[in-house]
């Protein structure tokens, strides 16, 4: 389920890593990785899953610094701690104590963060499983996003002890440059919420898109050759690059601080 070790056969850039503390409105400092290959690129917010930073995430943040951005990994679960072991169950039972309205605020200002360490008012999020509910939130709530998610929940889970806004629920606020995908066959997402959710979007946001990839499940990337545009995943992939180049980098370039 979801992602925690890097695909065999698949590169990690090395690009340069700081460790970061984002201020958060609670008076805390959210700890987190950020990534960047030197140049002074448009920020990209990369939500985990459920078992929070791990080396999958890494590497993808990775593979987007090397592409020219700033990249924030942030640990949403710092006020809970690691987990008490790598199973899944045991990621259950940390998410039962994670407050997510807090974290909605969290990865707000960790938006607003990123910004204002980017100089650059647009900010881009990736999210997966939780974190692509996460992400659905933040294009509702937020102005100057750019944002995918990757099997986010339009209905999180009944069992989610404090849940996040229900992405269905605030999909008419949705605005700016949205790409979500899913997999067909990923029946814990619920594909009735999914289509619900999409065609409640395709009326509200006019710059929303999105896949459902045919013989797929949940945490498809996972097991994407990401650099083979003939894999399913690795198409999404590509799609995700464009989208934030499109969107960030050639509009970055072409604001007129970046011409001075």
């Amino acid at each position: 389920m979801c992602h925690t070790d890097v695909p065999d056969g698949q590169a990690t850039p090395l690009v340069d890593r700081t460790e970061v503390h984002v201020p958060v409105a609670s008076g805390e400092a959210m700890p987190g990785t950020l990534f960047t290959d030197g140049r002074e690129g448009p920020g990209i917010l990369v939500v985990a899953d459920i078992h929070g930073p791990s080396p999958f995430y890494e590497a993808l943040a990775a593979r987007l610094a090397s592409a020219g951005y700033t990249v924030l990994l942030p640990d949403y679960f710092f006020r809970q701690g690691p987990t008490a072991g790598p199973e899944i169950e045991h990621a259950f039972a940390r998410r039962g104590e994670l407050d997510e309205q807090q974290t909605m605020r969290d990865l707000d200002d960790a938006c607003g963060w990123l910004a204002a360490e980017t100089g650059t008012a647009q900010v881009g999020s990736i999210g997966f499983c939780m974190g692509g509910t996460f992400t659905l939130d933040l294009a509702s709530v937020r102005s100057a996003m750019v944002t995918v998610a990757y099997y986010g929940f339009p209905v999180p889970q009944s069992t989610i002890v404090t849940p996040p806004p229900r992405p269905i629920d605030v999909v008419e606020s949705q605005r700016g440059p949205v790409l979500a995908f899913w997999g067909e066959e990923d029946h814990g997402v619920g594909l009735d919420h999914v289509r619900a959710y999409t065609g409640l979007a395709e009326k509200a946001n006019p710059e929303f898109s999105y896949e459902i990839l045919p013989g797929l499940g949940h945490g498809f990337l996972a097991k994407a050759d990401i650099d083979d545009h003939s894999d399913p995943g690795g198409r999404t992939w590509h799609r995700v690059l464009h989208l934030f180049g499109d969107h960030l980098r050639d509009a970055a370039e072409t604001t007129p601080e970046a011409s001075q």
